[in-house]
């Protein structure tokens, strides 16, 4: 495909608009604040700081995501922790048994990005990032769904930070619970079935008539952070706010979904349709990232005291 008709990230272009004067003045303003309040990050997160909340919910301007996701994601902190140096992974001569199945998940990987096609320098970064973590998490190995994750990463930084945010996620995020016992993700979809009930009573009705419970359709989002269905520009908006609200913003994003698909998903009239519905990957192409925001942050409240709640109810559903 011509490289006009691609975006900055690879992808074939959308119906964006480009920002008029006025807008990149706006823009390039925000750039200066979140500038002014990169060294205070740490301590802003550590007193869950309203400013910075508001400021991730807006978004990450695009010319310095790359300098705040590492200050969000506790970088610094991740490599003091870690036994063992990206350059000693990637260097090592472990034979990691999981390297058939990467090289083949790899390849499988965004088919419509073209920086991401096989031989290309990013998808051979793609493949080294991912065997580095099958060597660090041993116990869990590789896990199919990490490859959109770690490949929409990609596309934003270089493979040693993407290596450490993948071992953030895992460590700091809990997100290894998800990756190394699937069942793990049981408590989410419980979770998540109470909240669907509670904001979108319509919805579940429909899903309790097909039989569908949360696992159909949103396994693949809670495994691949919604990287494999959300297009970039979406997704980037979504992991800004997950970096500091943690997993409630998965739940959020998932009901603003289910909300957005909502019309579509009442005049189903089969199970297999509603999961089409559900696992289209090109609805959201050309939809407003700030509505999508906005819908999940605004529509959808609870705590993360209401979550825990819904944990330990299906902890207990597991004791009987």
């Amino acid at each position: 495909m011509n490289p006009e008709n691609r975006d900055h990230y690879g992808f074939p272009k959308q119906n964006t608009q480009t920002p008029s004067k006025e807008e990149m003045l706006k823009i390039n303003a925000r750039i200066e604040k979140w500038r002014k309040m990169i060294p205070k990050i740490p301590q802003l997160m550590t007193n869950n700081d309203s400013k910075l909340k508001s400021r991730l919910r807006k978004g990450i301007p695009e010319g310095i995501r790359i300098l705040i996701w590492p200050c969000l994601a506790e970088i610094d902190q991740m490599k003091i922790q870690a036994k063992r140096t990206y350059k000693e992974l990637i260097e090592s001569q472990e034979i990691s048994p999981h390297d058939s199945q990467i090289t083949l998940d790899v390849m499988r990987t965004f088919q419509s990005n073209d920086l991401i096609k096989m031989d290309t320098i990013t998808s051979q970064s793609l493949f080294t990032v991912l065997r580095a973590i099958s060597l660090t998490f041993q116990d869990m190995g590789y896990c199919q769904g990490l490859n959109y994750l770690a490949a929409s990463f990609l596309l934003l930084m270089n493979d040693e930070l993407v290596y450490w945010h993948l071992y953030s996620l895992l460590t700091k995020y809990g997100c290894i619970d998800t990756y190394i016992n699937p069942t793990n993700t049981l408590k989410y979809f419980y979770a998540l079935d109470i909240l669907v009930k509670q904001f979108l009573p319509d919805l579940h009705a429909k899903f309790t008539k097909f039989n569908i419970v949360p696992f159909y359709y949103a396994a693949e989002w809670f495994i691949t952070l919604f990287s494999s269905i959300l297009p970039m520009q979406i997704f980037l908006r979504v992991t800004d706010i997950f970096w500091y609200e943690h997993h409630k913003t998965t739940f959020r994003a998932s009901l603003a979904i289910l909300k957005i698909r909502k019309e579509e998903i009442l005049t189903a009239k089969t199970m297999e349709q509603v999961i089409t519905i559900l696992k289209d990957q090109k609805f959201f192409n050309n939809f407003d990232p700030d509505k999508f925001i906005k819908i999940a942050m605004k529509d959808f409240i609870f705590s993360k005291k209401d979550l825990r709640k819904y944990y330990d109810q299906f902890a207990a559903t597991q004791k009987k």
